[in-house]
């Protein structure tokens, strides 16, 4: 199966969904006021994104599902790491409003995690007996688990402070 047969047979909803990741992340990189529930919009996302593939991807999906959990764990804590040297949020003009700062750490890992999930898709394609590759199957659940946890920890990482520094400011 050739490159250009892989990106042909690809379902078109996978490049919606690059597309509308890429804007995403073009957005992160400038200073920008939102509600505060848009935050959780993109790891939201690839959680349901990376649970969809793992069940739909791999032969065991229980094995797969666990190593995600594993992989997601141990993402929060990179990603809550990696956000630690970002500014702040602040609170916006209206209620549950806040501004977020830009950063490229959003896009980075956006097309990051793309190439990934495409690569081991594309794995796939190229190779079906991966479908039932034990090693296959854990990988793709621990990758998958570790991309999506990056964002989540920079995600709570950013929600955590913000709020606890909401709630003092209340007393």
């Amino acid at each position: 199966m050739t490159v250009a047969q892989i990106i042909k047979d690809t379902p078109i909803w996978v490049w919606i969904l690059l597309i509308f990741l890429i804007k995403r992340g073009i957005t992160a990189l400038s200073e920008r006021e939102m509600r505060i529930e848009r935050l959780f919009i993109l790891p939201l996302v690839f959680l349901v994104w990376g649970i969809y593939s793992v069940i739909h991807e791999t032969a065991a999906s229980d094995a797969s599902l666990m190593f995600m959990l594993v992989g997601l764990i141990v993402g929060i804590g990179i990603g809550w790491l990696l956000w630690n040297s970002q500014p702040r949020l602040r609170n916006g003009a209206e209620e549950n409003t806040i501004i977020r700062a830009g950063t490229p750490l959003t896009l980075i890992f956006i097309v990051l995690l793309f190439i990934v999930k495409f690569a081991l898709t594309a794995s796939l394609a190229i190779w079906p007996v991966l479908f039932n590759s034990l090693h296959y199957n854990l990988l793709f659940g621990l990758l998958s688990g570790l991309l999506d946890g990056i964002f989540w920890g920079g995600t709570l990482n950013l929600y955590i402070s913000w709020y606890r520094a909401k709630k003092k400011v209340a007393y």
